[in-house]
C-alpha cells in the first residue's frame, strides 16, 4: 500500500516522511529483536498515507499481515480472486503471502496501516478465517482500530527498552478486536427463539451468567432457554470466543469455587459438592476434581492448609 523507497534497511525505529507524485506518507519501519521474532507479535511497519491522485500499489509473497483503515476517500482492493470496493470506515485485514493490489479512486483516500507478523501468525490467521473473519468489513465504529494504530506508531517511535513487549500488547489487542468481528458466519446469523428476529448475542453475558449461577444445574439446554437462542449457536459461539466448550467452562468455574471453599472454610466435601453445583453427589465431584487438579479434594485441602496456614483464611 505504500510507495517503495530506498530506505527499507533503517535502524529499529526509523521514522520516514515521503512525498511523491502519487502520495505522501509518514511511517515507522521497525527491525524486531530476535526475541520478538521468536516469541511475540512483532511490528514491521506502520504509518499513514494520503493519496495525491489515483494510483495502484501491488505486492506478492510478502511475509507479513496487513491491517489498514480507510480514514477518508475511496478505492478498491483485489485479493484472493475477489475485488472489494472500499470507502471511509472500511477495515482490511489480509495475509500478504497471497498477492494483493490496492488502488485509490478519484476520491483520493487516506489510510492508516500496520504490517506485522509472528511465529504463530499463520495459526492465528487460520483461526480468524475458520471463525468467519473477512478480509474486508465495515465495523459500526472504527475509532478503536485507528486508536490502536496511533498507539502502535507512538510506541514504535519511542526509545522504550520494553518496546517489543509493548508493541506485542497493542497488536494482541488489535487481534482481539478483529476476532470480535467474527461472531458468526455471514450466512449463519442467529435467530432469537423468543422473537424470531435476527440478532447477535452478547456472548459475554453467557459467561457472566455462568459465573454467578454455577451452583444451579446448568446445562446447554438451560442456557438456550434463558437466552432464547439455539443451543447449537450458543455452543459454537462460546467455544469460538473463549476457546473451550460451555461444559468445560462450567466445570472450571465450579472447580475454582470449590478450591476456594477447600482452602478457606472447614466445610465438609459433601457440602462443598453441593455449594459448587454438583448436588449431593460428592463421589462424582471428587472424581471431577481429581481429574482437573490431579489430587482429591481432601488432599488438596491438606496440602494447602498444612503448617502455619492451617485453619486460617489468609495466605
Amino acid at each position: 500500500m505504500e510507495e517503495r523507497n530506498s530506505n527499507n534497511e533503517r535502524p529499529y525505529n526509523s521514522e520516514l516522511f515521503y512525498s511523491g507524485p502519487t502520495s505522501c506518507s509518514s511511517r515507522i519501519i521497525t527491525t524486531p529483536s530476535g526475541f520478538a521474532r521468536s516469541s511475540l507479535l512483532f511490528l514491521q511497519e506502520c504509518g499513514e498515507l494520503t493519496a495525491i491522485k489515483p494510483h495502484t500499489s501491488s505486492r506478492t509473497n510478502l511475509a507479513s499481515y496487513l491491517f489498514f483503515v480507510v480514514k477518508e476517500g475511496a478505492g478498491w482492493l483485489e485479493y484472493d480472486g475477489e475485488r472489494y470496493e472500499l470507502g471511509e470506515g472500511d477495515i482490511v485485514f489480509i495475509d500478504c503471502r497471497k498477492g494483493y493490489s490496492q488502488s485509490s479512486s478519484e476520491r483520493a483516500w487516506t489510510l492508516k496501516w500496520a504490517h506485522f507478523n509472528s511465529s504463530q501468525m499463520s495459526s492465528i490467521w487460520n483461526k480468524y478465517c475458520e471463525r468467519g473473519g473477512k478480509p474486508v468489513f465495515h465495523p459500526g465504529d472504527s475509532s478503536e482500530y485507528t486508536s490502536l494504530l496511533d498507539k502502535l506508531y507512538e510506541t514504535a517511535s519511542s526509545e522504550s527498552y520494553i518496546r517489543d513487549v509493548q508493541l506485542n500488547t497493542i497488536l494482541s489487542e488489535l487481534i482481539g478486536l478483529l476476532f470480535a468481528e467474527t461472531i458468526y458466519e455471514e450466512n449463519e446469523k442467529p435467530v432469537s427463539t423468543s422473537t424470531g428476529s435476527t440478532a447477535a448475542i452478547n456472548v459475554g453475558e453467557i459467561k457472566s451468567y455462568i459465573d454467578t449461577h454455577y451452583q444451579e444445574p446448568l446445562t446447554l439446554e438451560a442456557l438456550a432457554d434463558h437466552f432464547h437462542f439455539s443451543k447449537h449457536y450458543i455452543a459454537r459461539i462460546f467455544k469460538a470466543t473463549f476457546g473451550l466448550s460451555v461444559g468445560s467452562y462450567i466445570q472450571l468455574v465450579r472447580i475454582g469455587k470449590s478450591k476456594e471453599l477447600l482452602r478457606f472454610t472447614l466445610f465438609p466435601v459433601e457440602q462443598i459438592s453441593y455449594e459448587c453445583g454438583y448436588g449431593g453427589d460428592s463421589n462424582y465431584f471428587s472424581r471431577v476434581f481429581k481429574k482437573v487438579e490431579g489430587v482429591s479434594p481432601s488432599n488438596f485441602r491438606r496440602n494447602w492448609m498444612s503448617g502455619s496456614e492451617k485453619n486460617t483464611d489468609t495466605d
